[in-house]
């Protein structure tokens, strides 16, 4: 029996200590309206798990683990209203039953979404929501992970993929990442292609063989990564 009980206690207190609460700098994420949701710069992707969007009608849901809002949208998550430094007096359910199916009324208030598979926590406010077929806008501020340096919420952490490619690329960035421009240089230094990020992806069919540089650029920085076209 005290073998029993002591192996409870000790999966009890494990299970506790995989919580996470997110306590790093505020960042905020927007989706305009009639935004196409299903490109990478329109989903917050919190997680590997867990990545927020919107269709241009009806509720958020996590685009990761499923093809459109329902009524228990997102997948993997809960909702409550209050802020983590009180986590502990906070009820959990899911987003629709926490905003009472009105989600306008969720702006400016202090909420709490629960990462489940993760058991990661994060203090989150919605600032703006689109509602009936407006093109289903919304933005939020939302906490991030305190163990990441600022360099990870830069474009110094933009990715390439696939590459080498034959036919396209597309451009990853942290969602943090706003107001970034794009140009694709060839071996001689010749602009082919310039943009905006959020244009991707980028179409290289008909692009010659050979080594390309990619340079994106904000306001403060700018880094380039080359890619190789079959």
């Amino acid at each position: 029996m005290k073998t029993r009980l002591l192996i409870i206690l000790c999966f009890g207190i494990l299970s506790t200590s995989a919580q996470t609460i997110w306590d790093g700098p505020n960042i905020t994420f927007t989706k305009t309206n009639f935004a196409d949701w299903t490109q990478q710069a329109n989903q917050d992707r919190i997680t590997s798990n867990v990545w927020i969007t919107r269709k241009n009608t009806q509720g958020i849901f996590n685009i990761n683990q499923e093809a459109g809002y329902v009524t228990t949208s997102p997948e993997d998550t809960e909702w409550a209203y209050g802020t983590t430094s009180n986590i502990g007096a906070l009820t959990f359910k899911t987003w629709v039953e926490t905003h009472g199916n009105n989600p306008p009324s969720m702006i400016g208030q202090d909420m709490v979404v629960h990462l489940i598979s993760e058991d990661i926590y994060i203090d989150i406010k919605f600032l703006s929501w689109t509602s009936a077929a407006g093109g289903g806008g919304f933005s939020y501020e939302r906490s991030t992970d305190s163990g990441l340096s600022t360099e990870e919420f830069s474009i110094s952490k933009f990715s390439i993929f696939p590459n080498p490619s034959h036919s396209e690329i597309n451009l990853q960035l942290p969602t943090s990442v706003t107001n970034a421009s794009v140009k694709v240089f060839n071996i001689l230094g010749k602009v082919v292609y310039s943009s905006s990020i959020y244009e991707v992806p980028i179409n290289i069919a008909n692009w010659n063989n050979g080594i390309y540089l990619v340079q994106v650029s904000d306001l403060e920085n700018t880094k380039t990564k080359r890619f190789i076209k079959l």
